[in-house]
C-alpha cells in the first residue's frame, strides 16, 4: 500500500512547542496553514502567530496592527478551507478508502503548485518543515518584507522572491536553516527552530508596551534633554546680557542700595509695647510713631529714600562718563600703531561704546528694579506691622483700658466695638498712608528720561491685596472682636445685676416723687429697697482683665452711688413731713372728741344728736387708735434711719400722748354713764309727740272728701281743683310725713316705750297719703282728657295720629276704671269713666277713617252717606272729627268699616305693583364682551332676572285674582303682558345665544366656511342680526325690561333659532361624512372634531389631537426639508418610530390621517421584520439588540414572543420525535439565562425608554418561563396538546410558506399571527408606544382564552367580578397583545341608544375594540336597543360582509370589531342585562389575582434576582397583616398597596445596588406601611417581619439635621418634644417623597395639622441653613377647609348660557402653586373632614398613574 505520510512539524519543532505553552496562554503553536501537496486533502494547522492572535483578542496589540493582521488572516482564511482537526499522523490509505478514490500522484506537478502558493518566510519554513531536505528544491530566497507603516520594525517578516530580485541584504531558507547575507558583513546562519523561537520571542516582546514604544520614548527623551539644554543656554545668554550683577558699573551701587532697602524693612510704622492705653491714647501714640518729625517712621523712610536717590544719581553719572571714556587711549599713549592695530582699537572702542550704551539703556530698568525692591520693602514694613500687632493680641496682657456704662438693653463698653473697629481701620490706613507717601523712584522728574511712562500701582494697592497683610489684618479684627465678645459677655454677667439701680436712677424724679403723695407704707418699701441698693453697691467689682482689655468699673460705680443716697434723703424728708402732719391730725381729732363728749344736753333733739355722736366715736375708735399707732411707727422708722426730730415736733408728740390717754381712760366712760341716766325720759317724750301727728293726719284726710274735690260739676274746672290739691299736699301731707320720719329715727336711736312693739305705726298718715294720691291722679286725668278731646275734635283730621289716639284712649280708660274701684262712690270718677268709655266705643270707626289707604274716592262715598257736600279731593283735606261727628258719622260704623277694608285691600295691591315696577325700573340688562373682541357681546348671567320674572309672574297672577283689583286693573294688565313677554324673550334669547356661541366659534374658521358655504351664509345672517341687536341694546335699551319689549324681538329670535337649528343639523350631517371617511373620528366629540377640521391648513395644529385618534401617538414628526411631510411618530416618553414612506399632508385632513394609520402599520411592520432579522443567534447575548437596536420597543417585544414560541415549539417537536427528551428543560435553562441577563441590564444606568422596555420584556419573559415550567410539570410532549395550544402564541409565517388563515377569514403570509386554542388573529400593528405590560397570571391566561375563543366565534366578552381584579386592564392588555386599538368607555345611566349607536358605527368601521366599563349602569330600556345594534354588527361579521346596513345607513365593515363589557354585579344601582344581550357575550368570572406571581414578576422587572422567594414572603406578610392587625378603614392590603411597595423597592434597589435584596424589600415594606398603622398594630407588624426574616437586621435611618431642626421648631412653638410625634413628622416626609397625595388620618386634636405645619417649617429652615438635600426646600402650605364651602366654590363651575368658567378655590390655589417654577415645595392642605362629595373629584389627581 502507499506509504504513511506524516503531516505537521518536525520532531524538533514539536519539542520546541511545549516550553512555549505557558508563554502563549496554553495555546498550541504551529506555522501558518497552507494547502498540502495533495489537492483533496485539506490539512488545517494553527497559524504561526496563534499566540499573537490570542493576545490580540486579549487586547494587547495596537488597533493599527490588529486591523492589518486581521485583514491578513481573512485573506488566509479565503485561501485555506477549514476542515476538522486531524492528528499529527494521518493514513492516506485509510483516507482514500473512505473516499472511494485511487491515488494517482504527479509529485513534480504538486511541488510546482505548492511552490506557487509560497509567499512569506513563514511559508518557506513550513514548506521545509513538511518536506525536509528530500525535496528537489533545496533553498528559497527571501527579502525583508516592506512594512505598511514605515516606523514599524519587523526583522523577522520575510517575503519569498526569485533569485534575480534579491536585495543587497537578503536571506536564504533551506531545510538546514536560514542564512542572513548583508554587504560588508559576515553572513549569519541560524537553524529554523532558533529562527522561529527568536521570531516568536520578538513578537511577544514587541507586543509589550515598553518594547513596543521603546524607540519612540528614547527619541523623545533624547530630544527633551537636548531641548532643555538649548533652552538653558539661551536663558544663560539672555541673563548675561540683562542681569545687573554681571555689569561692573551696577554692582556696587546696587549692593549699597540693597543695604539701604534692608534698613527700610527694619523701620517700625506701628509699635505695640507693654503699656496700657485708652483708645484715643493708643491712636495718638501710633500717629506719633508714624509721623514724628524727628524720629518718626515717615522721616526714616524719607531719609533712606533720599540716600537711594543720591546713589542712583551717582550711578547715572558714572554710566554717562563710561560712554565718553576712551579705554584704549590710556593704555597706548605715545606708541606708534600699525593699521591693523588701529583697526583693532577702533573695533574695541566701538565694542566698548556699544556696551556702555547698552548699560545706559539699562538705567531705566535699574531704576524700576530699585523702585520694585523699595516697594517690596515698604510692603514688608506694613505686613510686619500687622503681624506684630496680631502677635501682641495673642499675648494675654492688658493693652486697652475700657469703661462700662448701661445702655437701653445691655451693658455697654466705652469705647464701643465700633470705635475699636474704626481705630483698626485708621491704624491700617495710617500704616498704608505712611508707606504710600514715599515717592516712587519712577515718578521723580530727574529720572523721567530713563523711565518710560507706565501705569504705576500705588504701594497701598499692593499692600491691601497682599495675602499675608489680609490674613494678619483679618486675624487682628477677628481676635479683637472675639476679645470684645468675651468682654461684653463678662460685663453683662457682672454688671447687669446693678441695672436695677441704674434704671431706678433713670426713672427717679424728685419733684414727681414728692408730688405723687406717697403713704407711709410705700415709703417704708421704697426706703428698704434703696437701702438694699446701697448694700449691693458695696460688692461692686472695680477692675478685671480679659486678654488685652482691662475693664475699669470706677466710672460706673461713681455714677450709681449717688442714686440711692439722694433718693433716700428725699424719702426720709417726706416721711418726716407725713409724721408731722399725721401727728397734728391725730391730736386734733382726739381733742375734738374729748370736747364733744364733755357736753350734757337736756333737749330731745340735742340729746339724740349727742347719742348719735357717741355711737359714731365708738365706731371710729379703732381707726383713731390706728392713726395713733401710725404716728408711733413713723417716728420709730425715722429713728432707725437716723433722722433727727426737731424740738417743736417732740412737743406735739408729747401732747398727743397725753390727749390719747385722757380720751381712753376718762371721756368715753363718762359719756356712757350720762346717756344711760337720761335715755328713758327722752323715749317717753318721743312717743307722745307721735300721737299728736296721727291726730293731725286724720283731720287732713277728712278735708279731701268735702267741697270741690268730690263735686262733678267742677269737672270743666279741673285745673283749679288740681291747684287746690297741690297746696294741701305741700302744706299738710308732706309736712306731717317729714315729722313722722324724724320720730322714727329717734326710735331707732333711743328705743321705744315698752307698750309698743317695734316702731310706732302711723296708720292715719298712710291712709292720708293713699287718698291724696288717688284724688290727684283722678283730677289730673280729668284735666288731660278735656284738653286731648278738645284738640282731637278741632284739629284737621288728616293730621291726627289715630293709632296714637287709640293707645291713649285705652290707657285713659284703664286708669278711669281703676279709680272707680279705689274711690268707690266718687261721682267725679264715675263721670270721667263714662266720658272715656263713650269715646272708646267710637274708636274703631275713627281708626277706619284714619286708614292711610283711604283715597279721595273712598271719602267721596262717606260724604254722600252722611249727606255732606263733596267738592272734589280738596273736601277730604278740610274735615275735622267734630264736623264728622256733628253730621252723624258714627251712626254708619259698618259702612265706614267696609270702605276702609276696601281701601286697605287696594292699597296692598298698589304696594305690590309699586314693588314690581320699582324692581324693573333701575335693573340693567347684564351683557358681557365675548372672547375679548370688539363689538362682540353676549348676555351675561340672567339667573337673577329669570328668578325675578318668575316671582313677578306669580305676584301679578295673584293680584289679578284679588277682589280689590278693580281700581288698578289697567296698570296690572300692562305689566302682566310685559313680564310674560320678558319670560318668552329670555328663553328664546338664551337659546339663540347658546347656538350662536357654539356655531360662531366654528364658522369663524375659513376652512369650515369654504366647506359649508350655504350654512355659513345662513349663519352670517343670524350673526348680523345678533350684532345689530346688541348694538341697539347698548345704545338705547340698557334697561332690562325695555330691552325685552323691543318691537318684534320675540319673532326675530324665534326665526334666528329656527335658522341656527337648521345649520346645526347640516353641520351634524357634514361631520358624519368626515367620520365615515376616517372612522376614528367617531370617538371624538363634535368640538374636538371641529377643532381639527377648522385647522386643515395648518397640519401642525392637529398635533394636540393626535393622541385622541391614535391612543399612543403623542406627536408626529414633520420633515425638515419637506415641511408638509410627516416622517415619524413618537409616544408620550419620546420613543420615535419612522414611517417607511412619508405621509404628505394636505387640506383634506381625514385623508392624510387615514394615511398616517396606514403608515403606522407599515412602519411597525417594517421595524418588526428588521428586528426579527437582526435577532442575535445566541438569544442570551441580546443587550446590544435591545438597547441600541433601531427598532420600536413594540417590535422587540413581539420578536421576543415570536422567538419564545419558536424555541418552545422546537423543544416540543424534539420531545415528540424522540430526538431530545430534555429539550424543554434545556429551553427553560436558556430562558432563565436570558432572564438573568435582562435583570442584570435593569440594574445598569438606563434611559427612561430603555427601562420601560426592559420592564415590559421581563414581565413577558417571566410569564414565558412559568408557562414552560407548567408544560414540564404537565408532561406535555407534543405541540398539539391542549396545555400548549391554550397559550397565546406568536408565529412568523414566512413568505414562501403556506399562508395561515385567521379566525376572521383573512390569510397571513410574511407576517405575524397570534394563536390561542382554535383562535388565530393577524397581529394588527396598532402603535402601543413604549409602555409597561400587565403581569400575566393564570387568571389572566384564562380570561385571554375565553375572550379569544369568543372572538373566534364572533361573540363579545363579559369579564365580571369585584373591583381591583383587573377586568378592564386584562381586556386592554389583550388588545396590546394583538396590537388592536382599544377604546375604554365609562358607562353611566345618562347614555342613550343614539350615543351607543354612533359608537358602534365607529367601532365597526375602524375595526377597533371597545371596553364598556361598568356596562350594567346603563338603563335597561337602552340595553335592549344596544342588544339589537350589537346583533346587527355580529351577524354582518359572521356573514363576512364588507358593507352592511346599520341604523338605516350602509357602512363599511372591518371584521376586527370587538366589544367587551366589564361589570361589578355586587354594586347597588346596577341593571340586570336582558337575555338577548347576554347571548352575545361570553362571560368570564374575575376573582382575586395571584399576588405572589405579580410581586415576583414586578420584582424581576425592578432588577431583583431573588424575586421568587421575596415575593412569597411579601405575600405572606400582607396575608398575615390583614388577618392579625385590627380592622381600620384606612388599612389597605390590596393590589394597589402591593404595587406601591414594589415600585418603592425598585427605587431603593437602584439607589443602593449593593444592599442585600431582602433588606431593601423590608425597608420598602416598613417605610410604606409603618406610617399608616396605629400604635397597637405596629409591634404586631414588626413581629410578623421578624418572623418572616429572622436573620435580617434592618439598619436604622439616621435623620440627623432633620430631627434636630424638628425639635427646634417644636421648641419655638412651645410644644413638647414627644418622640412618637417626631417619628410621625419624619414618616410624613418619607411618604411625601414617594407620593404626591397624602392623607393624614386621626381623631380630633391628635396633631394632624401641626404635623404638616412643623414639617414645612423644618424643611424651610433647613434650606435657609444651606442644606444640599433635594428634599429640603422652602415650603409653603395653602390651607383650605373643603367642608366649609360648596363643590362649585371648591372646584369651579361652568355657566352654560354665557360659556363662562368661574375658578374654584382649589383651581386658584393650585394655579398659584404651579406658577412658582422654583424647587420650592407647595402643599395644598385640605384641612377638614374627608367625604365622598369632594374627594371623589380628586381621584384622578391623586392616582398613582
Amino acid at each position: 500500500g502507499p506509504p504513511e505520510v506524516t503531516v505537521g512539524l518536525p520532531s524538533t519543532m514539536r519539542q520546541l512547542r511545549n516550553p512555549l505553552n505557558a508563554t502563549l496562554n496554553g495555546s498550541n503553536w504551529s506555522p501558518n496553514p497552507r494547502k498540502s501537496a495533495f489537492r483533496p486533502l485539506e490539512v488545517p494547522q494553527r497559524p504561526l502567530d496563534a499566540g499573537r492572535t490570542e493576545r490580540r483578542a486579549a487586547g494587547q496589540e495596537s488597533p493599527e496592527k490588529r486591523s492589518r493582521r486581521s485583514s491578513h488572516v481573512e485573506s488566509e482564511k479565503e485561501k485555506v478551507p477549514v476542515a476538522p482537526e486531524l492528528s499529527d499522523t494521518f493514513s492516506l490509505e485509510a483516507f482514500f478508502e473512505r473516499n472511494n478514490a485511487v491515488p494517482e500522484v504527479n509529485e513534480d506537478e504538486l511541488l510546482e503548485q505548492e511552490l506557487a502558493k509560497l509567499r512569506t518566510g513563514e511559508d518557506a519554513i513550513a514548506f521545509f518543515a513538511r518536506n525536509g531536505s528530500g525535496t528537489r528544491v533545496k533553498l528559497l530566497y527571501c527579502n525583508r518584507a516592506e512594512p505598511d507603516d514605515k516606523q514599524t520594525f519587523a526583522p523577522y517578516d520575510l517575503v519569498i522572491v526569485n533569485e534575480d530580485k534579491v536585495n543587497p541584504e537578503y536571506f536564504t531558507v533551506s531545510a538546514n536553516g536560514i542564512v542572513h547575507v548583508e554587504p560588508k558583513q559576515l553572513s549569519e546562519s541560524i537553524s529554523l527552530v532558533d529562527w522561529m523561537h527568536q521570531s516568536l520571542m520578538f513578537r511577544v516582546l514587541t507586543s509589550m508596551t515598553f518594547f513596543k514604544y521603546y524607540l519612540h520614548k528614547k527619541v523623545i527623551n533624547e530630544w527633551r534633554i537636548n531641548a532643555r539644554h538649548e533652552v538653558y543656554c539661551n536663558h544663560r545668554l539672555k541673563l548675561s546680557r540683562c542681569c545687573f550683577f554681571t555689569k561692573p558699573l551696577f554692582v556696587e551701587p546696587l549692593v549699597q542700595m540693597h543695604s539701604l532697602i534692608h534698613d527700610v524693612e527694619e523701620v517700625k510704622v506701628l509699635v505695640v509695647d507693654q503699656n496700657i492705653y485708652t483708645l484715643p491714647q493708643f491712636s495718638d501714640y501710633q500717629n506719633q510713631v508714624r509721623s514724628n518729625p524727628i524720629k518718626g517712621a515717615a522721616k526714616e523712610l524719607e531719609s533712606r529714600h533720599d540716600q537711594i536717590v543720591l546713589l542712583l544719581d551717582r550711578l547715572i553719572a558714572t554710566v554717562a562718563r563710561s560712554i565718553e571714556a576712551d579705554p584704549i587711549a590710556a593704555m597706548t599713549q605715545n606708541k606708534s600703531k600699525s593699521m591693523v592695530q588701529e583697526k583693532l582699537e577702533a573695533k574695541e572702542r566701538a565694542r566698548h561704546e556699544r556696551l556702555a550704551r547698552h548699560d545706559h539703556s539699562m538705567l531705566g530698568d535699574c531704576i524700576r528694579l530699585v523702585d520694585y525692591m523699595y516697594q517690596a520693602a515698604l510692603v514688608t514694613v506694613a505686613i510686619r506691622a500687622t503681624a506684630d500687632f496680631s502677635a501682641r493680641l495673642d499675648v494675654s496682657q492688658k493693652l486697652f483700658v475700657v469703661n462700662v456704662s448701661f445702655g437701653p438693653k445691655d451693658v455697654l463698653l466705652h469705647p464701643p466695638r465700633e470705635q475699636f473697629m474704626e481705630m483698626l481701620f485708621n491704624l491700617w490706613e495710617g500704616v498704608c498712608h505712611v508707606v504710600n507717601s514715599v515717592t516712587s523712584f519712577t515718578s521723580i522728574r530727574q529720572y523721567e528720561p530713563y523711565v518710560s511712562a507706565i501705569s504705576h500701582h500705588p504701594v497701598k494697592e499692593v499692600i491691601q491685596k497682599d495675602r499675608d497683610y489680609v490674613k494678619h489684618t483679618k486675624r487682628v479684627t477677628e481676635n479683637l472682636n472675639a476679645q470684645i465678645d468675651s468682654t461684653e459677655v463678662y460685663i453683662n454677667e457682672t454688671y447687669e445685676p446693678f441695672r436695677k439701680i441704674y434704671n431706678y436712677g433713670q426713672e427717679w424724679n424728685e419733684e414727681e416723687f414728692v408730688e405723687a403723695g406717697h403713704v407711709a407704707d410705700d415709703l417704708y418699701t421704697q426706703m428698704a429697697m434703696v437701702k438694699g441698693f446701697q448694700e449691693e453697691l458695696e460688692k461692686f467689682k472695680l477692675h478685671y482683665v480679659l486678654g488685652v482689655i482691662s475693664i475699669d468699673g470706677k466710672s460706673l460705680k461713681s455714677e450709681l452711688a449717688p442714686i440711692p443716697e439722694g433718693s433716700l434723703k428725699v424719702m426720709k424728708g417726706l416721711l418726716m413731713n407725713l409724721a408731722r402732719e399725721k401727728c397734728k391730725a391725730t391730736l386734733e381729732r382726739f381733742d375734738t372728741c374729748n370736747k364733744s363728749l364733755d357736753e350734757r344736753p337736756k333737749d330731745l333733739g340735742k340729746f339724740a344728736t349727742y347719742v348719735k355722736y357717741y355711737q359714731q366715736v365708738e365706731q371710729e375708735r379703732d381707726e383713731m387708735e390706728e392713726m395713733y399707732e401710725d404716728v408711733q411707727n413713723m417716728v420709730e422708722v425715722l429713728k432707725q434711719y437716723k433722722q433727727n426730730i426737731v424740738l417743736e415736733d417732740e412737743t406735739v408728740l408729747t401732747k398727743l400722748n397725753e390727749v390719747v390717754d385722757d380720751f381712753t381712760n376718762s371721756k368715753v366712760l363718762q359719756g356712757r354713764v350720762f346717756i344711760d341716766d337720761t335715755n328713758q325720759a327722752m323715749v317717753d317724750e318721743t312717743y307722745h309727740r307721735s300721737l299728736k301727728i296721727e291726730e293731725e293726719a286724720k283731720t287732713s284726710y277728712q278735708e279731701l272728701f268735702v267741697g270741690s274735690f268730690i263735686d262733678a260739676e267742677r269737672i270743666p274746672y279741673a285745673r283749679e281743683v288740681l291747684e287746690e290739691l297741690e297746696k294741701i299736699g305741700e302744706k299738710q301731707v308732706k309736712a306731717v310725713e317729714e315729722r313722722a320720719a324724724t320720730f322714727r329715727d329717734y326710735e331707732d336711736l333711743l328705743g321705744t316705750v315698752p307698750a309698743v312693739e317695734g316702731h310706732f305705726d302711723f296708720a292715719e298718715l298712710g291712709k292720708l297719703r293713699k287718698a291724696y294720691d288717688d284724688k290727684y291722679k283722678l283730677w289730673e286725668l280729668v284735666a288731660e282728657w278735656q284738653e286731648m278731646t278738645q284738640r282731637w275734635n278741632s284739629s284737621d283730621f288728616n293730621k291726627v295720629d289715630v293709632e296714637g289716639m287709640n293707645k291713649t284712649v285705652l290707657a285713659c280708660y284703664r286708669t278711669a276704671y281703676n279709680l272707680t274701684k279705689t274711690l268707690e262712690g266718687d261721682e267725679v270718677a264715675q263721670r270721667t269713666r263714662v266720658l272715656v268709655e263713650a269715646w272708646r266705643e267710637n274708636m274703631p270707626a275713627i281708626l277706619d277713617l284714619g286708614n292711610p289707604a283711604m283715597r279721595p274716592r273712598h271719602w267721596e262715598k262717606l260724604f254722600k252717606k252722611v249727606k255732606l257736600q263733596w267738592k272734589g279731593p280738596a273736601s277730604a283735606q278740610n274735615i275735622s272729627l267734630s264736623m264728622l261727628e256733628g253730621n252723624g258719622i258714627f251712626d254708619h260704623k259698618e259702612f265706614i268699616s267696609e270702605i276702609s277694608a276696601n281701601a286697605s285691600g287696594e292699597f296692598q295691591l298698589e304696594q305690590s305693583l309699586e314693588t314690581v315696577i320699582k324692581a324693573w325700573q333701575d335693573l340693567p340688562l347684564p351683557i358681557m364682551n365675548h372672547r375679548n373682541q370688539k363689538d362682540l357681546w353676549i348676555l351675561g348671567d340672567l339667573a337673577d332676572i329669570i328668578t325675578q320674572c318668575e316671582d313677578h309672574s306669580v305676584t301679578i297672577a295673584t293680584m289679578m285674582g284679588s277682589r280689590f283689583i278693580q281700581g288698578i286693573r289697567d296698570t296690572v294688565e300692562v305689566w302682566e303682558k310685559k313680564i310674560n313677554v320678558a319670560c318668552d324673550v329670555i328663553d328664546e334669547w338664551y337659546q339663540v345665544q347658546r347656538a350662536w356661541m357654539y356655531l360662531e366659534n366654528i364658522f369663524s374658521a375659513e376652512d369650515i366656511q369654504q366647506q359649508l358655504p350655504q350654512e355659513a351664509g345662513k349663519f352670517k345672517t343670524v350673526d348680523k342680526f345678533w350684532k345689530d341687536l346688541f348694538r341697539k341694546v347698548r345704545q338705547s335699551y340698557r334697561n332690562a325690561i325695555d330691552a325685552f319689549q323691543i318691537p318684534n324681538l320675540l319673532d326675530q329670535l324665534k326665526k334666528a333659532n329656527d335658522t341656527l337649528d337648521h345649520v346645526q343639523k347640516r353641520l351634524e350631517a357634514y361631520l358624519e361624512t368626515k367620520r365615515a371617511a376616517f372612522p376614528r373620528f367617531y370617538f371624538l366629540s363634535n368640538d374636538e372634531l371641529l377643532s381639527i377640521l377648522s385647522q386643515t391648513r395648518n397640519p401642525h395644529a392637529v398635533q394636540e389631537h393626535m393622541c385622541k385618534c391614535f391612543d399612543s401617538i403623542n406627536r408626529v414628526e414633520f420633515s425638515t426639508s419637506e415641511k408638509a411631510n410627516i416622517i415619524a411618530m413618537t409616544d408620550m416618553i419620546k420613543e420615535k418610530v419612522p414611517f417607511v414612506e412619508p405621509v404628505v399632508t394636505g387640506p383634506v385632513v381625514e385623508k392624510w390621517l387615514a394615511e398616517i394609520e396606514v403608515a403606522m402599520v407599515n412602519g411597525l411592520y417594517d421595524s418588526t421584520k428588521r428586528s426579527l432579522q437582526s435577532y442575535p443567534e445566541d438569544g442570551t447575548e441580546r443587550t446590544e439588540w435591545l438597547l441600541n437596536g433601531p427598532f420600536a420597543s413594540q417590535s422587540q417585544l413581539l420578536v421576543d414572543q415570536v422567538m419564545w414560541t419558536k424555541l418552545a415549539e422546537e423543544a416540543l417537536v424534539a420531545i415528540a420525535s424522540g430526538a431530545n427528551a430534555n429539550a424543554m428543560k434545556e429551553n427553560i435553562d436558556f430562558n432563565q439565562r436570558q432572564l438573568k441577563n435582562s435583570v442584570a441590564i435593569v440594574r445598569m444606568q438606563l434611559t427612561k425608554l430603555q427601562r420601560v422596555l426592559m420592564g415590559a420584556l421581563i414581565v413577558l419573559d417571566v410569564h414565558g418561563i412559568t408557562v414552560l415550567e407548567n408544560l414540564v410539570e404537565a408532561d406535555v410532549r407534543s405541540p398539539d396538546e391542549f396545555d400548549w395550544s391554550k397559550q397565546l402564541r406568536y408565529y412568523w409565517i414566512p413568505e414562501d410558506a403556506q399562508p395561515a388563515e385567521t379566525s376572521l377569514g383573512n390569510d397571513v403570509s410574511d407576517d405575524c399571527i397570534c394563536r390561542q386554542t382554535i383562535a388565530g388573529f393577524k397581529y394588527s400593528y396598532e402603535y402601543l408606544g413604549n409602555t409597561p405590560r400587565l403581569v400575566v397570571t393564570p387568571l389572566t391566561d384564562k380570561c385571554y382564552m375565553t375572550l379569544t375563543g369568543a372572538m373566534h366565534l364572533y361573540y363579545g366578552g363579559a369579564p365580571a367580578g369585584p373591583a381591583g381584579t383587573g377586568k378592564t386592564e386584562t381586556t386592554k392588555d389583550l388588545g396590546k397583545a394583538l396590537a388592536v386599538p382599544v377604546i375604554v368607555f365609562n358607562c353611566s345611566d345618562g347614555l342613550d341608544y343614539k350615543i351607543m349607536g354612533r359608537f358602534f358605527s365607529g367601532l365597526a368601521q375602524a375595526g377597533a375594540w371597545a371596553c364598556f366599563d361598568e356596562f350594567n349602569r346603563i338603563q335597561v330600556e337602552v340595553l335592549s336597543v344596544i342588544a339589537q345594534q350589537m346583533l346587527t354588527v355580529t351577524q354582518a361579521i359572521r356573514a363576512k360582509k364588507d358593507i352592511f346596513e346599520f341604523l338605516g345607513k350602509e357602512i363599511p365593515l372591518n371584521r376586527r370589531f370587538g366589544v367587551y363589557i366589564t361589570m361589578n354585579p355586587g354594586y347597588a344601582g346596577r341593571a340586570e342585562l336582558p337575555d338577548n344581550l347576554k347571548a352575545l357575550f361570553r362571560p368570564v368570572a374575575m376573582m382575586v389575582p395571584d399576588y405572589g406571581l405579580i410581586a415576583e414578576i414586578i420584582l424581576y422587572s425592578e432588577g431583583f434576582n431573588g424575586a421568587k422567594l421575596l415575593a412569597r414572603k411579601m405575600v405572606n406578610l400582607y396575608r398575615l397583616s390583614s388577618e392579625q392587625l385590627s380592622k381600620q378603614d384606612h388599612y389597605d392590603f390590596g393590589m394597589r398597596a402591593v404595587k406601591s411597595v414594589l415600585v418603592m423597592a425598585g427605587h431603593l434597589k437602584r439607589e443602593n445596588p449593593d444592599l442585600a435584596e431582602n433588606i431593601t424589600l423590608i425597608r420598602a415594606l416598613r417605610d410604606s406601611n409603618a406610617p399608616k398603622f396605629l400604635s397597637f398594630d405596629l409591634p404586631l407588624f414588626n413581629g410578623i417581619i421578624g418572623d418572616l426574616y429572622p436573620e435580617v437586621v434592618i439598619p436604622s435611618v439616621d435623620y440627623g439635621n432633620l430631627k434636630i431642626e424638628i425639635e427646634s421648631q417644636l421648641r419655638l412653638l412651645n410644644l413638647q418634644k414627644v418622640p412618637d410625634f417626631i417619628t410621625k413628622i419624619t414618616q410624613l416626609l418619607e411618604t411625601q417623597l414617594v407620593r404626591h397625595g397624602v392623607m393624614l388620618v386621626g381623631l380630633t386634636m391628635t396633631g394632624k395639622s401641626t404635623d404638616s405645619m412643623i414639617l414645612s417649617k423644618t424643611l424651610t429652615q433647613l434650606k435657609k441653613n444651606g442644606s444640599e438635600d433635594p428634599a429640603h426646600q422652602l415650603t409653603k402650605i395653602f390651607f383650605l377647609n373643603p367642608k366649609s364651602i360648596t363643590a362649585e366654590e371648591l372646584y369651579g363651575s361652568f355657566n352654560e348660557n354665557t360659556g363662562e368658567w368661574k375658578d374654584g378655590l382649589v383651581a386658584i390655589l393650585v394655579r398659584e402653586a404651579v406658577s412658582d417654577t422654583s424647587d420650592n415645595k407647595k402643599w395644598v392642605n385640605f384641612d377638614g373632614p374627608v367625604d365622598a362629595i369632594w374627594i371623589e373629584n380628586m381621584n384622578t389627581v391623586l392616582d398613582d398613574n
